[in-house]
């Protein structure tokens, strides 16, 4: 698997920013764009399982992981915009990258799109705005434009309520927002490892029930809620859910709302509820690896669909 990285555009300060590429032996490939997750506040395109892309190249995907700029340095408009922009750049410089240097074909008529967390609300955005074939979405981040929901609300649920309140200090402000540049790779905060401030600030805010106001400033939150926008139309969609997830934003009781939701407009629509699963459950490790039960069957199944929706 020939794994690099590639600039598709820079930030305001001239900065680049990168899309991760992983790319199949066979000449002619399909396209699937992934978004990571993160709340829009930490990721890269570096938090994606290596099981889940090794088993997409495998099976003669191109795959396309694009960094995108963070909140609080932009809004998540920006950072949904940059996504649409790496879109673009996929189907269309990266088309001619791919046959001149890797003698790699693709149709960009064959493009699917997933996302986690925030990242398959992005995924589900992406999809009713540009050409895509199909997309999955796993554990997303559902409903924001409802005020009602866990993402507007303070929680108390592990880890963020076992978080302290976190002001940040100047010093910390310096590097939550350089001066310099706009972020698109923050590291994800890891069990047994000291928290950045980004981090803590990040566990505090949504600890506090802050973070929809923070990441939508204006209020719009519809601009970040594609199943919510009625007018949209989505392609054949598959929502892959823990059971145990009460991350602020994602559960199982948002994600049956929105399969009924998509399938009262007529979307070929498919959940797969994963038992036991909480937030993120695909990203240790072992998952696709040693553990290849219920977790990665429901991650294989998924990709399998996708597939099949390029292929036909």
């Amino acid at each position: 698997m020939h794994d690099v990285r590639v600039r598709y555009k820079q930030d305001d300060f001239g900065n680049d920013i990168f899309a991760r590429l992983a790319c199949p032996a066979e000449t002619d490939a399909f396209q699937v764009l992934v978004f990571h997750g993160g709340g829009l506040i930490v990721g890269s395109a570096d938090i994606i399982p290596k099981p889940q892309v090794e088993w997409l190249v495998n099976n003669g995907f191109l795959v396309v992981i694009p960094n995108y700029r963070l909140v609080p340095q932009v809004t998540g408009r920006v950072s949904y915009a940059d996504c649409e922009k790496a879109y673009d750049w996929a189907v269309s410089t990266l088309l001619e990258i791919m046959s001149a240097t890797h003698g790699v074909m693709i149709d960009s008529r064959r493009v699917v799109t997933m996302g986690h967390s925030v990242g398959g609300s992005i995924a589900l955005h992406v999809a009713t705005i540009k050409d895509v074939k199909a997309v999955a979405a796993f554990y997303p981040s559902l409903y924001l434009s409802d005020t009602s929901t866990t993402s507007h609300k303070p929680t108390s649920v592990p880890p963020f309520g076992l978080m302290p309140d976190f002001e940040p200090t100047q010093d910390d402000w310096a590097i939550i927002k350089p001066a310099d540049k706009q972020l698109s790779e923050a590291p994800l905060g890891l069990p047994g490892q000291p928290p950045s401030p980004r981090t803590k600030w990040q566990m505090s805010i949504l600890k506090n029930g802050e973070w929809a106001k923070i990441a939508c400033p204006d209020g719009d939150y519809i601009a970040l809620d594609p199943v919510a926008r009625q007018e949209n139309i989505f392609p054949p969609t598959i929502i892959v859910q823990g059971d145990a997830d009460n991350v602020p934003g994602s559960s199982l009781a948002l994600a049956e709302r929105a399969t009924q939701d998509l399938k009262a407009r007529g979307t070929d629509v498919r959940l797969y509820v994963v038992p036991e699963a909480t937030h993120m459950f695909d990203l240790p490790p072992m998952v696709g690896t040693s553990d290849l039960g219920p977790k990665w069957e429901a991650m294989v199944e998924a990709f399998a669909l996708l597939k099949s929706y390029v292929q036909g």
